[in-house]
């Protein structure tokens, strides 16, 4: 007479759960790409028009702004970054860890797309 242990089944629950948070967190890192984007072609259209109007003055070409496009497209990386290095951490985590990596990777985030967000307008000072 042999024992044999029942096979246990593995719930998917816990996979669904860690699916729906990677979903919300990458709608919610989408939309920082998205106003990241939107920064970018703002500052870029108001660079270029208040250098247009520069040129029609009398010595107004010394007081031209270049766009500050490293700090724009830094801008734009920070939340595809994030989410991937929280994806990648927490790839065979259980839920609570996969919440928690991502909730510090979006606080994390925000909070350097903030800072970015703040900078790029006071590097311009029209």
């Amino acid at each position: 007479m042999t024992a044999t242990t029942p096979a246990t089944r593995r719930t998917s629950s816990p996979v669904v759960g860690r699916i729906a948070v990677r979903v919300v967190f990458g709608a919610l890192f989408a939309y920082m790409t998205v106003q990241s984007v939107g920064n970018l072609v703002t500052v870029s259209q108001s660079v270029q028009a208040f250098n247009t109007f520069l040129q029609t003055t009398s010595g107004g070409d010394t007081l031209q702004r270049s766009t500050p496009w490293a700090w724009l497209v830094l801008d734009i990386a920070i939340a595809p970054v994030a989410f991937g290095v929280a994806l990648w951490a927490t790839r065979r985590s259980r839920l609570s860890v996969t919440v928690g990596v991502f909730l510090v990777a979006f606080a994390a985030a925000g909070a350097l797309w903030l800072d970015l967000q703040l900078f790029v307008p006071r590097l311009l000072d029209f």
